[in-house]
């Protein structure tokens, strides 16, 4: 295939499970919860939106993707933070946001205990009164146990599926 190992089913049903929660908690906006028992100190947390060009277009010699966070687990810790504080006023009223996961792909990673995880991803996002928003997007993710045996999240990458962001922020967790 492409040369990737599938993990054994009782592996991939507890990182299914650890992932379920993670959505779970951040719908939930249990953002402080997440950050301390899901997220690793090493974590590399990245969203991009790709370029469209036409493949025969080679005038550009620029990356194909921008970033749109580029972050560690300092950086997070400021977000989860920020959401904490009652000062955010892009999120009162509250939102409703939803995750939904499926497409879900397990293997064993470069390295031994980590674990390759890759998923396609929808959120849907109300706002205010009439505001709704959906993005559709993939994750590549790496997933490691902790000394406690907990799954943690070790590096992250999103690649949104639109090239321009229709919705007012992305101010919430992918």
């Amino acid at each position: 295939m492409d040369g990737l190992k599938a993990v054994a089913h009782d592996i991939y049903h507890e990182i299914e499970q650890t992932i379920y929660r993670e959505a779970r908690l951040i719908c939930d906006e249990r953002l402080r919860e997440w950050l301390d028992t899901m997220i690793d100190q090493d974590i590399l947390y990245q969203a991009v939106s790709r370029q469209l060009r036409v493949r025969k277009d080679s005038r550009y010699a620029a990356k194909d993707h921008v970033n749109i966070f580029n972050e560690n687990y300092h950086y997070l810790a400021m977000r989860v933070a920020q959401s904490e504080s009652p000062m955010q006023w892009t999120a009162d009223p509250r939102e409703i946001v939803r995750h939904f996961i499926n497409n879900m792909e397990i293997y064993e990673g470069e390295k031994p205990g980590e674990y390759r995880v890759f998923t396609n991803c929808l959120v849907v996002r109300n706002r205010r009164i009439y505001e709704e928003m959906t993005y559709s997007y993939s994750r590549k993710d790496v997933w490691r146990k902790d000394a406690n045996g907990q799954f943690r999240l070790v590096k992250r990458l999103s690649e949104i599926d639109e090239r321009f962001m229709r919705g007012k922020n992305l101010n919430f967790i992918l």
